[in-house]
């Protein structure tokens, strides 16, 4: 194995399947599995969330450390003690040349919403201090570093729903870089109903009248390093990125820089498109991405059809679901059985099968609001 490469050393989720990898297998496994959507707002019906019910930090977390966390970053913590955990203690490099690369959608906005609340309804003394350091994004990240003792870089991407993906991206690269020895590369969203109201009031959220996405919550951690370390699940061998104008909460109407971003990662990972076994679709339940996905395929595979696993559409879509379907790439791309769910149907009347046998590399693209276009390729190592 190269030393210039990157690898999938482990990998920790809490998402709304439960807490652990173990967890979301099960689902996956599960062609009928469904999670109970929700999340109640003051006096309205509720909207479509897929939350983490059951979590608790309990027999993870130490109770005075996760009492001072806010629930994004306690799930990150839980996540990344998953991911932890095969590395052994001591970790496999020095504490101070590992580091956490996040990426998120709306961290910090059920404590900015307490802050903003004493300060508009009551005054400003009256602000909670306790919440003040979870105000910012990239709170989970700052946290997660303080606790695990990780001082190498520490960086949080907002981009939307390719934030996950590009968090993972940007840790390949300050790895390959030497930048770091080993990064934690996550993404991670909390369910909060202020930020769920604007997407119903922009209309792409669900409901029994109209077709639309879940939003999630949730952590997804791949633990990624060069030498040395356990044996590696999968190989990060390649990324790429690309955009086009839109409005920032909508897509392009042109799939070019999903398809130009996909290239670069093939390109990069030497591989040929008719090489890859999985695609992890980015469909979330919205028509237009729908699409503009098929679009993108097509003109990416031409006749050939890989196998093609969505979770968006069930687990949610969100900044968490792009690390999440790169997890889930890694899982698979290490001999572990493929996702038991059926394909989305716009790629099943394209061709696009539902399960196979064991697939040796994947590709996970993803497309935001705004325009940015992520894509990652993980190979078997």
């Amino acid at each position: 194995m190269s030393a210039a490469r990157v690898f999938v050393r482990s990998i920790g989720t809490v998402s709304a399947a439960g807490t652990g990898v173990p967890a979301l297998v099960q689902a996956l496994a599960d062609p009928a599995w469904r999670p109970q959507l929700g999340i109640e707002r003051p006096d309205a019906p509720s909207l479509p969330v897929a939350a983490c019910r059951d979590f608790s930090p309990r027999d993870v977390l130490p109770p005075l450390v996760a009492r001072r966390l806010d629930r994004p970053a306690r799930i990150l913590a839980v996540a990344a003690r998953e991911a932890l955990g095969p590395l052994g203690d001591p970790l496999p490099w020095a504490r101070d040349r590992a580091g956490v690369c996040a990426g998120t959608w709306n961290a910090g906005t059920s404590a900015l919403l307490e802050v903003l609340r004493a300060v508009f309804l009551a005054t400003p003394e009256e602000a909670p201090p306790a919440q003040f350091p979870s105000t910012v994004a990239n709170a989970p990240a700052s946290q997660l570093g303080i606790l695990e003792k990780l001082g190498g870089p520490n960086l949080t991407f907002a981009e939307k729903q390719v934030g996950g993906l590009r968090a993972i991206a940007e840790a390949g690269r300050l790895l390959l870089r030497r930048r770091a020895d080993a990064m934690l590369a996550c993404g991670v969203d909390e369910a909060d109903w202020l930020n769920a109201e604007a997407y119903e009031r922009l209309r792409t959220l669900r409901t029994s009248a109209r077709p639309g996405m879940a939003l999630a919550e949730g952590a997804a951690v791949l633990a990624l390093a060069r030498e040395p370390g356990p044996a590696p699940l999968a190989v990060l061998a390649g990324w790429g990125s690309a955009s086009a104008p839109a409005p920032p909460w909508r897509y392009p109407e042109d799939p070019a820089p999903l398809v130009l971003a996909s290239r670069q990662a093939l390109e990069r990972a030497g591989l040929e498109p008719a090489e890859v076994g999985l695609v992890m679709s980015i469909a979330n339940g919205i028509p237009a991405l729908a699409a503009l996905e098929l679009q993108a395929l097509e003109a990416l595979f031409g006749a050939h059809r890989p196998v093609a696993v969505a979770i968006a559409e069930r687990l949610g879509e969100g900044a968490v679901s792009g690390a999440l379907r790169a997890l889930i790439a890694a899982h698979a791309v290490a001999g572990s059985p493929l996702p038991a769910w059926e394909a989305p149907a716009h790629l099943i009347g394209a061709g696009f099968p539902s399960a196979t046998t064991a697939v040796r590399a994947a590709l996970v693209p993803g497309l935001a609001g705004g325009g940015s276009a992520i894509a990652l390729v993980l190979i078997a190592p």
